[in-house]
């Protein structure tokens, strides 16, 4: 017979959740019921998956950060180094240690792979995880689906996609509709929206709401494998979309992609404002107002959600109040100089 901890739970006439934080050690509970969940186990002969660290206390002050990626594009992003710097901030002053954790693309390949992170976990190398950008696929994992329901100690940084999990997020599908929205009240009408694949899971929700709100916008996606820009890929882009398409305006994924803009807009003699608006993400405060001209922006503060992420995570491990399971942030429009009046 299957066993479940539901089973276990009914059986010691306690919730999953106090379970759960007993299999991890994140709850502080009476004897009798520790006794109780003690006696269903043995019942049942249930064995706590990988995911449960035992009924005995084993910490190695250590939390998991994984990036679905290998660490060339990891450090390539600004996104992802605002993060690092908001976790590592909390970390230390909670005195923990992170462990950076990826993937490349050889490992991503292998045939009935398991996530790297589950490694970690299972060899208690790690008192908890922070996951960053993972794909639709690995979302729907069952994987992560397993630790939600575990109790494990894990915060998402992305998009919320369980109602119980701990998760961070920022306003991702919303801020790029509004730099739509603002590229169309300047009089743009075709515009070149910039995606990376791991954000695919997004697009169709962002061209959704573009279409039922703004009819008349012309949105051309074109969406790249990787977080690393290369020069060559983005003057094939600016080639094909803007002098041969005819889009008038640049949606960029982040101040590195913008900046390679404005150099390829020179080599090809555009000008920008005059003939093509560039609007781009933000992640590092300020980033926009050092390039020439001066990028308009929406700024995501990803220094904040790390730190909140890893606030988050150390409450939960630490069996402090955890209020809310989920902490959104907004973004906030920066205008500058980059967008021309059509």
């Amino acid at each position: 017979m299957d066993v479940s901890i539901r089973d276990v739970a009914s059986r010691a006439g306690v919730s999953i959740s106090t379970v759960s934080r007993i299999l991890n050690n994140t709850a502080t509970v009476s004897e009798k019921k520790m006794l109780a969940v003690k006696e269903a186990m043995e019942y049942y002969n249930y064995e706590p998956n990988q995911f449960a660290r035992g009924l005995k206390k084993q910490t190695s002050n250590m939390i998991g950060v994984y990036f679905p990626s290998g660490t060339d594009s990891i450090f390539a992003s600004s996104y992802n180094l605002e993060l690092l710097k908001g976790i590592e901030k909390v970390l230390t002053w909670q005195n923990y240690s992170m462990v950076l954790i990826s993937e490349n693309k050889e490992y991503e390949s292998r045939k009935k792979r398991t996530p790297k992170y589950l490694e970690f976990i299972k060899q208690k190398r790690i008192d908890g995880l922070l996951l960053s950008g993972l794909t639709s696929k690995s979302i729907r994992d069952d994987v992560v689906r397993q630790m939600v329901e575990e109790g494990y100690p894990f915060v998402y940084i992305g998009k919320r996609f369980h109602e119980k999990g701990l998760n961070v997020y920022a306003q991702f599908e919303q801020y790029n509709v509004q730099m739509i929205e603002v590229l169309r009240n300047s009089g743009h009408r075709k515009v070149l929206l910039l995606v990376a694949e791991i954000h695919k899971h997004y697009l169709d929700g962002i061209l959704e709401k573009v279409h039922a709100k703004m009819p008349d916008m012309e949105v051309v996606p074109h969406m790249t494998d990787t977080y690393l820009i290369e020069r060559e890929q983005v003057m094939r882009e600016i080639k094909e979309y803007v002098l041969d398409k005819g889009c008038t305006a640049v949606c960029a994924r982040g101040m590195e992609e913008a900046q390679i803009l404005l150099s390829v807009c020179a080599e090809l003699q555009i000008k920008v404002p005059e003939q093509l608006s560039i609007l781009s993400a933000e992640h590092s405060n300020g980033a926009g107002a050092l390039l020439y001209p001066r990028i308009s922006s929406f700024y995501v503060p990803a220094v904040d959600m790390g730190a909140g992420a890893a606030e988050l995570l150390i409450d939960y491990i630490e069996n402090r109040e955890v209020k809310e399971n989920f902490i959104e942030y907004e973004t906030k429009y920066i205008e500058r100089d980059s967008i021309r009046q059509l």
